[in-house]
């Protein structure tokens, strides 16, 4: 896929509900879909609590940064490589998927968290994603050779090289809601891995919570070799009851300090 300002959608829910039509049905022609089908699903994709107001804005955000940086991750190659750090229960898992495999392109997701609960109940989630449209008729058939959409792993991040058919480096890293106050040491050392593990025309892609933290994130980031192309504070951003926070509040996309 190529995002660029010309081929770039609008952000809605619409643009987000065809991407993930199309990947749930093995990117089909959607002309060749039953519009009964497709309506009974759209109205299904409006109730689900997988795709609320806060997904569909993740989306829109994800799609004006990473046009605003004129990176193309994966260049015109056929698959792309995300690794999704610190995951927890991956709401985001299949909309991530669905965004980056426009056009056809085949995502391999590598979804990673330390705490086994979360990973358990994120692939708990995902399985019920693709039951719900396997249940409206839009099974996606895999070729043997594609494996899982999403990789689901419970460990710490820097033990990723020693899963057998893992890829070494990623086209996308993704961290929603990075949390630097929690520990700095600990996030320090998965901003280190995040930045050694970007493919060359690949990017870091974050999302914080709060303002001052978000600024942090990428003074340590910067400090550690990586390059901000683009920061934006999302203005649809739900406010939580704690002050100041809110869920994807600031959503940056940072490269490698060396590439160019």
């Amino acid at each position: 896929m190529i995002i660029d300002p010309a081929a770039a959608g609008s952000g809605t829910g619409e643009s987000m509900f065809d991407a993930l039509l199309m990947h749930f049905a093995g990117n089909q022609n959607s002309d060749d879909l039953d519009p009964r089908v497709v309506k009974a699903l759209r109205a299904e994709f409006e109730r689900s609590e997988f795709f609320g107001e806060d997904m569909r804005r993740l989306w829109a955000m994800c799609e004006k940064v990473v046009v605003q940086s004129g990176r193309i991750p994966g260049g015109k190659g056929k698959s792309i490589n995300l690794l999704n750090l610190a995951c927890g229960y991956c709401e985001e898992g299949a909309v991530l998927s669905a965004f980056w495999g426009r056009g056809g392109r085949r995502v391999r997701q590598f979804a990673m968290d330390l705490r086994h609960a979360e990973i358990d109940k994120a692939r708990r989630r995902y399985a019920a994603t693709e039951r719900m449209f396997a249940a409206a008729g839009l099974r996606k058939i895999r070729r043997r050779d594609e494996g899982i959409d999403v990789e689901f792993i419970a460990d710490d991040a820097t033990h990723l090289v020693g899963y057998g058919e893992i890829p070494e480096y990623y086209d996308v890293v993704f961290i929603r809601h990075q949390n630097l106050w929690h520990d700095r040491a600990v996030w320090q050392r998965i901003y280190e891995f995040a930045l050694a593990r970007i493919a060359d025309d690949g990017i870091l892609l974050i999302t914080s919570y709060f303002d001052r933290e978000h600024l942090l994130a990428l003074e340590l980031i910067k400090s550690l070799g990586g390059k901000v192309l683009v920061t934006e504070r999302n203005p649809s951003s739900r406010e939580l009851s704690y002050p100041g926070k809110s869920i994807d509040r600031h959503v940056a996309v940072i490269a490698r300090n060396e590439v160019t």
